[in-house]
């Protein structure tokens, strides 16, 4: 019987230590550098694109060089926990050189003379800042959310009706499969088929006959990140991408738009990007 309850002790040890180690998957760390990955249609793979994030010690302080590598800045890390989020803000001794930055690259975009009026009026009290989102061990900004969760019953679900960031276009999974709205407004037309694999969800396009749809002969697919964002009641996100403080995220401004469906509420997210220090 001794024997038994011996054994009982140290699979419950064991289980106990496994889940405390999976639980701590989720954590950021300091010390590791988190490196951005973006899903490469040409490849069909996340490829690291060269902007990285590391945190100081305590999760206080971070560096971050920009996706070209010609820039690294540094400042002050604020964290959330309504969401899981952690806020960097630039050092006052390097606004200037971001600003320049920014700057720069609308004049390489082909920015108009008004547009880069605008930007050099709101410039004046320009304090660039960025909300990452941490969702297990990855973290990602408002502005690589494609897809996210309607704010029905269910929203923290995987499973259901998406939005678009970018249009108001409604997609629903279910089973294995992505759903448009027929005439009814019921979702019966199968508009894609999808799989998941290591908190990666692939959406592969069907045609009309619910074949694989390819374009000049490459399968038309999209990956993404599985993740998950708490919207806190007061609805107080940053918009602002590190690379991209001039636009807003689409996503943010549908969020606020329509607060009231969703605050407080956990819904699910896809992102197209995203930082990791663990890719393989």
């Amino acid at each position: 019987m001794k024997k038994f309850l011996c054994i009982i002790v140290i699979l419950v040890l064991i289980f106990a230590t496994a889940m405390l180690s999976f639980g701590c998957k989720s954590k950021i760390s300091s010390g590791d550098t988190y490196h951005l990955y973006t899903y490469d249609a040409k490849t069909d793979k996340f490829v690291k694109m060269g902007a990285s994030l590391t945190f100081g010690e305590g999760l206080k302080t971070y560096e971050y060089t920009f996706r070209e590598g010609d820039l690294t800045i540094n400042g002050p890390v604020e964290h959330t926990s309504v969401p899981d989020s952690y806020i960097i803000s630039c050092a006052d001794e390097v606004v200037s050189l971001v600003t320049k930055r920014y700057r720069d690259s609308m004049v390489e975009n082909g920015a108009s003379q008004s547009e880069l009026e605008f930007f050099d009026a709101v410039s004046a009290n320009f304090s660039p800042q960025t909300q990452y989102f941490s969702y297990d061990g990855k973290l990602f900004d408002g502005d690589s959310v494609e897809l996210f969760r309607c704010g029905d019953e269910d929203p923290d679900s995987f499973e259901g009706v998406y939005r678009m960031d970018s249009a108001d276009t409604l997609t629903k999974l279910r089973g294995t499969f992505a759903y448009t709205a027929d005439e009814k407004g019921e979702y019966t037309v199968k508009s894609g088929r999808y799989t998941v694999s290591r908190g990666i969800l692939t959406i592969i396009s069907l045609d009309d006959k619910g074949n694989d749809r390819y374009q000049n002969g490459i399968l038309m697919r999209k990956r993404y990140l599985m993740a998950k964002i708490t919207i806190p009641a007061d609805g107080e996100l940053i918009s602002t991408s590190m690379d991209e403080q001039v636009q807003s995220s689409k996503f943010i401004s549908k969020i606020k738009a329509n607060l009231s469906e969703y605050s407080g509420k956990t819904i699910a997210v896809l992102c197209d990007s995203f930082y990791s220090n663990s890719m393989k």
